[in-house]
């Protein structure tokens, strides 16, 4: 029974000392919504082969900036303006990077483009209209749809709106009681002025339980109003009947505080309802399949990248980089090579280069946002025809007037106007050369799809762009699409457990982490275990005057705080110049009392004996010692040197004082990479964590049994 509960507590310490880490483990394969769910769970979404993943469709055929890499960013000033056919379905949940993608799009109603005449024919019967593009219907829904529910400050969203209404409706309450307040004073006929005060009085409590009814929007499921919500809001103004059939000397006041208020509104709102029923209306076709899409291996996405550079028709310069560099960071490598070209080419500096450059940028949006077609006039004539046209169309353009004094400043510059259009044709071709390499590097394969889907991609896991053709990704913006599934195999399960860990490596120079924490821990290990030996062997073996006292004095630094030796230490560093240097993550901690104390305890359990017959034998203290007292010493010099190594290897505050680069971080430092002002990725966290104990761990496996033989002998005598 004694055994038993001995059994049972040591059972109970094992659990509550490797909770902790079973805990890291598990959440180190958790999706990042997981990880402060309540009440938490021990497994993870990325456990099962079946997802589900919740969308937003963004409505218009606009581009997503979430998502995008860093080239694509790049390119994103410069780029032209041209409307791509695609449809953005932006991901609100977990990012994914494989699978087979299933978006249900069968039986969504759809149309390829609106009839012109037809639509024009509706305009000429809606009102309110005059704010949006009617240069075709796509346009129109577009301007639409982002200023009432998609753009960046929509009209509709819910708190706002409510917030906004609540205040308009608070203002015509106001004028009532303004109106009130002087119909005494500037209505002269008697009977109208009752007449009118009590119509006020019932408008008044009208327009109150109209406001309390509309309360209930305040709050609901989703973010943005649902269009059954507005048509009940249309609704519930609409039933106000605030005109008055009498005159009077206040009807233009109130008119003006009270009935336009309502009026305005319910004119907005009626022409949303109007131009989405009516959009609605004109979606008399269904589509046949749903959307299938698959990842692809990274070898099929090169081969994929191969095809689409074929088709560029200046590839020499391009093919040159590809054969240096390899399609990896194709992007970068490529504008690397075109900025060494042209400083060669035309004998500039870099920074000439780069103000060129932010000036051509420049330029080029100011051609863009005016219209104007810059490739095809630089393919018939040079950048002064360019100029020539934009001097006529652009002079009431500041920006392009500042864009040539600028010009100017560079004329000393030989051949600057052939410097210049190379920049401009240049840089359209890396922005062709970003989206070809993005778009195939994102590409999944189509398994199933009507036919006017020509390509889906994924973007970080964060943006499903499905590209259509002969439809506007307009007409399918509409539709429910709130969520979509994902099926993995076994394979692709596999390495969504492991995301974090590849996510965690990638996020910082953990390679270079683990090669300075190795050498560190290592050198420092070895050069205290060779420094303790010899101290300890001194304070044990043998006499000289003090040697008690002498270490006494060592063993009483042990009671000084690490904490109160940074600043002296630091400074000392400091004035040998070792900041931001190997010397000072290993130097400094090279000796240890606590190892000379560990190992001084051994050495004098050892036989006196075996000191006197080697002495006979004409053995020397050095020869002695390394010799016979270390390889007897051998389980306590392997636990000293362990816990070093494992002191060294979790070292953190003096290794963050003393380096200011990735170049000689440790992986405790390295660890910081996950935290930031706006919050902490736990789970990637607690992945790089994970492998940057698992080392530690398994050496302490490996060398328990001299650890535990090492302790257990240092207390004989």
């Amino acid at each position: 029974m004694k055994k038993l509960i001995i059994y049972l507590l040591l059972s109970f310490g094992f659990v509550i000392m490797i909770l902790p880490f079973a805990w890291m483990l598990v959440t180190s394969f958790k999706l990042p919504s997981e990880v402060q769910e309540w009440p938490p769970k021990w497994h993870s979404k990325n456990f099962f082969t079946h997802r589900e993943v919740k969308v937003n469709v963004k409505l218009g055929a606009v581009k997503t900036v979430k998502g995008i890499s860093l080239s694509e960013a790049l390119s994103f000033t410069s780029s032209t303006n041209e409307v791509n056919n695609v449809l953005n379905i932006v991901v609100d949940d977990d990012p994914f990077y494989r699978g087979t993608l299933f978006i249900d799009t069968k039986n969504f109603d759809y149309i390829e483009f609106a009839d012109v005449n037809a639509f024009k024919n509706w305009l000429n019967n809606v009102d309110n209209f005059a704010n949006f593009s009617t240069e075709t219907p796509e346009k129109f829904f577009e301007e639409v749809f982002l200023y009432y529910k998609s753009g960046p400050t929509p009209y509709f969203q819910r708190l706002n709106y409510y917030s906004n209404l609540a205040k308009r409706i608070d203002g015509a309450l106001q004028g009532i009681k303004l109106i009130e307040r002087f119909i005494d004073r500037r209505i002269k006929d008697e009977n109208e002025r009752e007449r009118f005060r009590e119509f006020l009085k019932i408008k008044g409590e009208e327009i109150q339980n109209v406001k309390e009814e509309l309360s209930k929007y305040k709050s609901g499921k989703y973010l943005i109003l649902t269009d059954e919500e507005i048509e009940n809001i249309y609704k519930t103004l609409n039933k106000l009947n605030l005109n008055y059939d009498g005159e009077n000397e206040l009807l233009n006041v109130y008119n003006s505080k009270v009935v336009n208020v309502f009026d305005d509104e319910i004119t907005k709102v009626k022409f949303y309802l109007d131009t989405i029923n009516y959009f609605k209306n004109i979606q008399t076709k269904k589509i046949d399949k749903p959307i299938i899409a698959k990842s692809i291996s990274k070898s099929e996405k090169i081969k994929l990248l191969k095809e689409e550079l074929k088709k560029f028709e200046d590839v020499q310069l391009l093919s040159k980089v590809i054969s240096e560099y390899g399609y990896e960071n194709l992007p970068e490598n490529f504008s690397k090579s075109i900025d060494t070209f042209i400083k060669e080419k035309y004998n500039i500096s870099s920074s000439q280069l780069i103000d060129l450059k932010s000036l051509t940028v420049t330029f080029k949006n100011v051609l863009i946002n005016n219209k104007i077609d810059y490739k095809q006039i630089l393919s018939k004539g040079s950048l002064d025809t360019l100029l020539d046209y934009a001097d006529l169309k652009l002079l009431s353009s500041s920006t392009y007037r500042i864009f040539k004094s600028k010009l100017e400043t560079y004329s000393h510059i030989n051949n600057l106007h052939a410097l210049v259009k190379d920049l401009i044709v240049y840089s359209d071709y890396l922005d062709q050369v970003r989206r070809v390499y993005n778009n195939s590097l994102n590409a999944w394969k189509i398994v199933e799809a009507p036919s006017f889907v020509k390509a889906v991609r994924v973007k970080n896991g964060e943006v499903i762009e499905v590209e259509l053709e002969g439809v506007s990704p307009i007409y399918l913006s509409d539709n429910s699409i709130k969520k979509v599934s994902l099926s993995f195999s076994f394979g692709e399960t596999l390495a969504n457990i492991f995301q974090n860990y590849v996510d965690a490596w990638r996020s910082a120079p953990f390679g270079r982490y683990y090669f300075n924490t190795v050498l560190v821990a290592t050198v420092t290990t070895i050069l205290e275990i060779i420094l303790a030996s010899m101290a300890a062997y001194a304070f044990s073996w043998m006499n000289f005057p003090g040697r008690n006292f002498i270490f006494g004095l060592f063993l009483a630094t042990m009671m000084v705080p690490g904490e109160v030796l940074l600043v002296p230490n630091f400074i000392t560093i400091s004035k040998f110049g070792w900041i931001d240097t190997y010397y000072a993550l290993i130097v400094p901690w090279i000796v240890s009392v606590f190892a000379i104390f560990l190992m001084r305890q051994h050495f004098l359990a050892l036989p006196k004996e075996l000191f006197d017959a080697a002495k006979i034998d004409g053995c020397s203290h050095w020869k002695f010692l390394w010799q016979i007292v270390v390889p007897l010493s051998k389980p306590v010099i392997i636990t000293g040197a362990l816990l070093k190594f494992v002191g060294s290897w979790n070292a953190f505050l003096w290794v963050l004082i003393v380096t200011n680069s990735d170049k000689f971080r440790t992986l405790p430092v390295g660890l910081q990479n996950f935290s930031s002002d706006v919050g902490t990725l736990y789970n990637q966290l607690m992945a790089a964590a994970t492998f940057s104990i698992l080392p530690v761990i398994i050496l302490f496996l490996l060398t328990q049994k001299y650890f535990i033989r090492g302790i257990a002998r240092t207390g004989l005598k």
